[in-house]
């Protein structure tokens, strides 16, 4: 079988369990497209890149970014209703393209911190809630470790070490046969992905292709003073950047809403050249698109009010020498107050 791995970085990290599941289902054809400090909207952008690519379809989908969307919960950069939204319209996807799809739920090491167990409970449970709902299985470390894990079973705060990884592989690997179609074929689908080629840029941009071994695609660079407009409607949730050592502040720019957002991230002590989808935190609707900009007005940029991002640190590079690779805009379009009352009603 075609087999597609989409997760976090413990399906990226040497004899990981997506590293470790390759092996031992070496009888499938499996790829792996992890990329960490992302939750589930990636997972959907990733699919939806795929589809308009004309991609081909896997058979199995195993989605791993629980544990990715439990630290964006505990940092507040997540909203439940788009995490809701995300997954619907994940298993939307794969239901039209007949694709099976399998949950592996990963926890973080337990730990005192109030706000990452308040983001646990709720991240389980709108994972717990969408199994149900769409009929789709879903895997949770207390199934594989008797009692749940232990700080035995991790190398650090949210990584497992090996021999729980190679755990994790086997029981994927056991309950392939159980991953199912999603009974999801008319839900909504309130994303939309708008890449490089539909955007446009001017002043100081140029268009060029980035090709690493988690993501490749066409980008647009902005240098000081420069701006890029990405149509779409709705609200901006995300941005998928590529970060260097050369990455500055840039300004987000809507009809009502203008906030400052940093690229640079504690990763990058790790991986030099980090692609990253930057979650938007606040509100920022339209119904013409952004304007992505990098200005040259240091002192004025810095008087914008800042946009939060995970694991952020200051840029390195002379002001004036910074710049930014940007490779697409994600919008949504949140249900209604009437129409969410509704599901909750309807699921009762």
């Amino acid at each position: 079988m075609k087999i597609l791995l989409l997760g976090g970085s413990n399906a990226g990290i040497r004899d990981g369990w997506a590293f470790q599941f390759q092996r031992q289902a070496s009888e499938h054809e499996v790829e792996n497209r992890f990329l960490g400090a992302v939750g589930s909207l990636y997972g959907l952008m990733a699919l939806l890149r795929m589809e308009r690519a004309g991609v081909a379809p896997p058979e199995i989908i195993i989605f791993e970014y629980c544990l990715n969307d439990i630290l964006l919960f505990a940092a507040n950069c997540l909203r439940e209703a788009l995490v809701v939204d995300a997954l619907q319209a994940f298993a939307a996807c794969c239901a039209r393209r007949g694709i099976r799809l399998m949950f592996l739920c990963l926890d973080p090491c337990r730990t005192p911190s109030k706000e990452l167990r308040g983001a646990r409970r709720r991240a389980r449970r709108l994972y717990a809630e969408a199994a149900t709902r769409y009929a789709t299985p879903a895997i949770w470390l207390e199934e594989i470790f008797p009692g749940g894990a232990t700080p035995a079973h991790y190398q650090d705060q949210n990584h497992l070490t090996v021999e729980a990884s190679a755990a994790v592989a086997a029981a994927v690997l056991r309950k392939l046969g159980e991953a199912r179609i999603p009974v999801a074929r008319d839900a909504e689908i309130r994303f939309d992905y708008v890449d490089a080629t539909r955007a446009r840029a001017s002043d100081a941009c140029e268009r060029r292709h980035i090709q690493s071994k988690v993501f490749e695609g066409d980008f647009i660079r902005l240098k000081r003073p420069s701006e890029s407009h990405w149509p779409g409607h709705g609200r901006l949730v995300g941005l998928m950047l590529h970060s260097d050592e050369t990455s500055g502040d840039y300004l987000i720019r809507a009809p009502r809403c203008v906030r400052r957002k940093n690229p640079r991230s504690k990763m990058q002590e790790i991986v030099a050249n980090l692609m990253l989808l930057h979650y938007v935190s606040s509100v920022i609707a339209t119904d013409c698109g952004v304007v992505i900009a990098m200005p040259d007005d240091e002192a004025a940029l810095r008087r914008v009010p800042e946009d939060a991002t995970l694991l952020a640190v200051p840029p390195t590079a002379r002001f004036l020498d910074q710049t930014l690779d940007i490779h697409a805009a994600i919008y949504w379009r949140p249900r209604s107050l009437a129409k969410r009352i509704g599901a909750l009603l309807g699921r009762r």
